[in-house]
């Protein structure tokens, strides 16, 4: 299983299992799709000593998941999983070594969950190792995080993510943009070239913003009001590019200003806010948001982001 960047943190854990000093239970922190889960699966291997496709020594909780009008949602983990794998480890390690326990996402732990698995970390077998995988430190109990040994995660560099893209692939730079550093989303995009030209063409309605009149950015109001789960995605995406050109604006051909950007994010944010107010007028908030994109000249985005 081919991990990507954080070198240091995985030389750190290797010592640890090298040097047998093993915690009763580790907190992987860092941003989504950064390779923790993947990680932390590795680690669980080298601890229970099994390198085969079935481990009966290594117990996964993870969220589940329920789909609504095409929208998926993760659940909360709620305290009969916990109740459940406490019984688990009272079972016997099979290979006669460390039972391993993955949490993912562990900050969807629920209140009465975390309170349940306190009672585990209070009382730790010293043949038990819990892995919290986790995104949000803060949604995670205090009493919970200061009993664990803290494992941080960052995102890594656009050299390390080219190296896991196809090499006759002619899409790289989009990939290496999009992928924000971070491993995950650029597999994703590259296993998936419709989302990748769905980002191609997010990109090309926020140029049209800056450069359109106001006949046209209504009428993209009203065709992007009509379909609110796109219309959500399609912003957000708006705000990542925007939030690169002030982190990245030595490799902008045409500026746009920081403090431009600035305001943008801000006034794109509280549209945000409104639009999840499901008694709110797409179209009507859209179209004054849409008013707020003027620029004194002219901007092709789409040709700026990926500029080397």
């Amino acid at each position: 299983m081919a991990i990507i960047g954080n070198t240091k943190t995985i030389k750190l854990l290797d010592r640890i299992v090298e040097t047998g000093k093993i915690a009763n239970a580790y907190l992987f922190l860092g941003p989504e799709n950064v390779g923790k889960f993947t990680v932390a699966l590795e680690f669980a291997k080298k601890l229970t000593g099994s390198d085969g496709k079935v481990n009966f020594d290594l117990i996964i909780i993870a969220p589940e998941t329920e789909e609504k009008k095409g929208v998926t949602k993760k659940l909360d983990i709620k305290v009969e999983m916990i109740r459940e794998l406490q019984h688990k480890l009272n079972l016997t390690s099979a290979g006669g070594k460390y039972k391993a326990v993955i949490i993912d996402d562990a900050e969807r732990l629920n209140k009465m969950a975390q309170n349940a698995l306190l009672k585990t970390l209070e009382e730790p077998n010293e043949k038990v190792v819990l892995i919290l995988v986790s995104q949000n430190e803060k949604k995670i109990l205090p009493t919970i995080a200061s009993r664990c040994q803290k494992i941080k995660f960052g995102s890594v560099d656009d050299t390390d993510i080219e190296k896991i893209i196809p090499a006759e692939a002619n899409n790289k730079k989009e990939i290496i943009f999009w992928a924000l550093g971070r491993p995950g989303i650029a597999v994703g995009l590259i296993n998936d070239p419709a989302e990748l030209e769905f980002r191609k063409r997010a990109s090309d309605d926020l140029t049209n913003l800056f450069s359109g009149n106001i006949s046209e950015k209504f009428s993209m109001a009203d065709e992007m009001s009509k379909d609110a789960q796109m219309l959500i995605k399609k912003i957000n995406l708006w705000l990542i590019i925007l939030r690169q050109s002030m982190f990245r604006k030595d490799k902008l051909s045409v500026k746009i200003y920081p403090d431009k950007a600035l305001r943008l994010i801000e006034e794109i944010t509280a549209s945000l806010e409104a639009l999840r107010d499901t008694n709110s007028n797409s179209k009507l908030i859209l179209e004054n948001l849409f008013l707020k994109f003027t620029l004194s000249n002219n901007i092709n985005l789409s040709s700026v982001i990926y500029k080397n």
